[in-house]
């Protein structure tokens, strides 16, 4: 297994996987542009030579930490591009060794596998489990065992070069603060190899699941759902994953981990899901639409990126920008009941392009409504999204 990790067609693959994602650089500061002005090929003919004389070492991992929520951070670990081609190499021998093993209700980092299939798989259960035990797990990625993790491993990969390789990662030492510690649980976020080795853990948990004919489990990722017919069924489920969560030395987190009635709505990849009636077909229906903290987060997203094009740029550059915004929220979300949603989005975009011109034409006056109205923008190109949800 070692000799394919090593062969230069796979870091060649690994390479190019990885340089088109770019990301920060880890402690060595080293980019992908630089790489590619000093040599890709130099790079990765002294990487395969690490590999194989057993002279590669993981390096630090920088921690950084990003936005959660209102006010939460979200640590994310950043290794070197080196660490990241080397464990992308390992990732793609070993995933479709997993892959075997992985169930249909697991959706999270998976090939051929996203968030909207996991959501439609959600609505289509509620329809006939009306109780929803939504997990939340407590700092999943930083508790996971690293000798329960490793054995799993095992179980698949025998080569010892390859298991090292994995063990090295697992345990690199972390910088925060110009202070490195050593974890003795976890897998940072942001390593290549992660989400793969956070489904191999959590498979222990859909092997338990899956395949009951009362209980549907949906996962993405550290995210999951368990729908039930009865409420003293979601209480079981609840009992029963608590107790094989502690075999794994995993903890819920209980004050967001909830038993719910379809009709008290609940949140999952993106979406809320709830019960309304509905006049068409005269009955109560499921619906999905998108959460508050999707909608902020387009908002923010959208808001940011206007601000931080100079004031100088032209109209249709800017709406360039923000129609690629709009239409990747549209394509998302297109699967809901996303109308009412989708026309708040298109009124705030055509808000801060109104600010951004008024800033570009220099007029202190803020009511410009009237002057630049909506249609403005969208005879300059900007989309309606709208329009985006029938296409």
């Amino acid at each position: 297994m070692h000799d394919h990790v090593c062969n230069p067609q796979t870091l060649e693959e690994a390479w190019r996987r990885v340089s088109v994602k770019g990301g920060a650089a880890g402690v060595d500061r080293q980019t992908v542009a630089e790489i590619k002005a000093s040599g890709v090929d130099g790079f990765l003919a002294e990487l395969r030579h690490e590999l194989e004389s057993g002279q590669y070492l993981a390096n630090v991992i920088r921690r950084v930490y990003i936005p959660k929520g209102k006010d939460g951070k979200r640590p994310l670990g950043i290794p070197t591009l080196k660490d990241r081609v080397a464990q992308m190499a390992v990732k793609l021998i070993i995933e479709p060794l997993f892959e075997a093993d992985f169930l249909d209700c697991s959706l999270g980092f998976r090939p051929k596998r996203d968030n909207k299939e996991a959501a439609q798989l959600v609505h289509k259960y509620t329809n006939t489990h009306e109780w929803v035990v939504d997990v939340d797990l407590k700092s999943y990625f930083d508790t996971i065992d690293h000798d329960a993790l490793l054995a799993l491993v095992k179980r698949r990969v025998g080569d010892k070069r390859t298991l090292w390789l994995i063990k090295q990662w697992l345990r690199a030492g972390i910088l925060e603060d110009g202070v490195v510690t050593t974890p003795a649980r976890g897998t940072p976020q942001g390593g290549v190899l992660s989400p793969l080795l956070s489904n191999i853990y959590l498979n222990e948990v859909d092997k338990l699941w899956h395949g009951n004919p009362s209980v549907k489990l949906v996962r993405f990722a550290d995210d999951m759902v368990l729908l039930c017919k009865s409420e003293a069924q979601a209480r079981w489920v609840l009992r029963t994953l608590r107790k094989q969560l502690e075999s794994l030395k995993l903890t819920l987190n209980e004050e967001k981990t909830k038993i719910r009635h379809v009709r008290e709505s609940f949140d999952f990849v993106g979406f809320t899901y709830r019960e309304a009636f509905s006049r068409k077909h005269g009955r109560w229906v499921r619906i999905k639409y998108p959460r508050a903290k999707s909608m902020q987060k387009i908002r923010d997203n959208i808001k940011s990126t206007v601000k931080a094009i100079p004031t100088g740029t032209g109209l249709s550059e800017v709406i360039t920008v923000v129609n690629r915004k709009l239409r990747g929220w549209a394509e998302y979300f297109k699967i809901g009941n996303s109308y009412e949603a989708s026309l708040e989005i298109t009124e705030f975009a055509c808000k801060q392009l109104r600010i951004f011109w008024r800033r570009h034409k220099n007029r202190k006056d803020t009511q410009c409504g009237r002057i630049w109205p909506n249609n403005f923008f969208y005879g300059r190109g900007l989309v309606y999204v709208p329009y985006l949800l029938k296409n």
